[in-house]
């Protein structure tokens, strides 16, 4: 994923999970809000309920990959943040990606 789509200050989370939306899927959970950006900016969250410091770089590697081809096909003007749930740990990529899709598509991003 490429530098200018990806949230990096903690201030910028913390207006996101303050007045963003959330949206579940299987494996991850979605919290969007609208911006001013032109376009899309995406941060990922992976907590310890993961697992180790192995297992959470391994869900931040996968879910960097699955949501990186859908991020010229999203709504522009939306900060995103991808919460990795606990579940997660062990899944392959073509598993995490079509919940990223399908998750994408119900919060009405795509």
């Amino acid at each position: 994923m490429l530098q200018e789509y990806r949230l990096k200050k903690k201030y910028q989370f913390n207006y996101v999970y303050k007045v963003g939306k959330t949206c579940h899927g299987r494996f991850i959970l979605l919290v969007f809000s609208p911006s001013k950006n032109k376009n899309v900016k995406v941060g990922i969250s992976v907590s310890k309920k993961v697992g180790n410091a192995v297992k959470r770089n391994r869900a931040r590697r996968i879910i960097r990959e699955g949501i990186t081809p859908y991020l010229e096909k999203m709504e522009p003007n939306f900060n995103v943040i991808v919460v990795a749930k606990p579940s997660i740990d062990g899944l392959k990529m073509p598993e995490v990606r079509a919940d990223i899709l399908a998750t994408l598509s119900k919060a009405g991003l795509l």
